[in-house]
């Protein structure tokens, strides 16, 4: 496998981007989801703790993948929904990496599950798109010969949405994998430690735009209608 090296650049504080909305004002329903998502009595977990690593702004690895998988996103007119989940993988990356002690290919590693793990919800809108996400990943996986990767990768997309902290196999990998997707889709309510200066930075670099929620929320409306009795398939406890 051809390792990829990370472009970083190391930013300033500032207040461009993606502002914060205070937990307290979060309605009860996702107030809740946070505190339980977050292992902690408090939904704004441990403000401050981290002192975050330098910004991936360009990583060769993540392009290539969505590149080479562009159609499955649609036309023209999904363009924007492309860049967005491009840069929500980009946000996987540069999260889930803070919570991870740097190696020669971690970084890859991350960068595979950003942009495999909510894959297969394309090109059918399909809510239910953790399994054959991770399907896809393994494939891949094997294609490159790092087919020992498989069983940490299949958890880290599997519990992706795992509402509560993740404690089993593979926990190293699979929590911050967790922690990252949750600081996306709480809108960055919850950051686990990560510094609010850090977050909006990165949103600012990778603009989600179109993705979310816009994108998701009319997939997840369409899936609810056609099945009903299984309306949050993605949802792990």
């Amino acid at each position: 496998m051809t390792m990829h090296a990370a472009r970083t650049g190391v930013t300033s504080p500032s207040r461009s981007g993606i502002g914060h909305c205070c937990a307290a004002h979060a309605p009860d329903g996702l107030r809740a989801a946070m505190v339980a998502a977050s292992g902690d009595e408090s939904p704004v977990t441990h403000p401050g703790t981290l002192r975050p690593k330098a910004i991936v702004r360009d990583y060769p690895l993540i392009d290539e993948l969505l590149d080479a998988r562009r159609a499955i996103f649609g036309g023209d007119d999904q363009e924007a929904v492309f860049r967005g989940y491009r840069s929500h993988a980009y946000h996987i990356l540069n999260f889930a990496r803070q919570w991870i002690e740097p190696t020669g290919d971690s970084d890859d590693k991350l960068a595979i599950c950003a942009v495999f793990h909510d894959l297969a919800a394309w090109p059918d809108d399909n809510l239910d798109y953790l399994r054959p996400s991770a399907d896809q990943a393994d494939a891949y996986l094997d294609a490159i010969g790092r087919s020992d990767w498989k069983p940490a990768m299949r958890l880290m997309i599997e519990s992706h949405h795992k509402i509560t902290r993740y404690r089993a196999e593979h926990a190293y990998w699979v929590e911050p994998v967790r922690r990252a997707d949750w600081c996306d889709v709480s809108f960055n309510l919850l950051r686990f430690g990560l510094p609010g200066t850090f977050i909006r930075e990165v949103n600012a670099a990778f603009p989600i735009g179109a993705f979310y929620p816009g994108h998701v929320a009319r997939v997840s409306l369409k899936w609810v209608l056609r099945h009903p009795l299984n309306p949050l398939p993605i949802l792990r406890w």
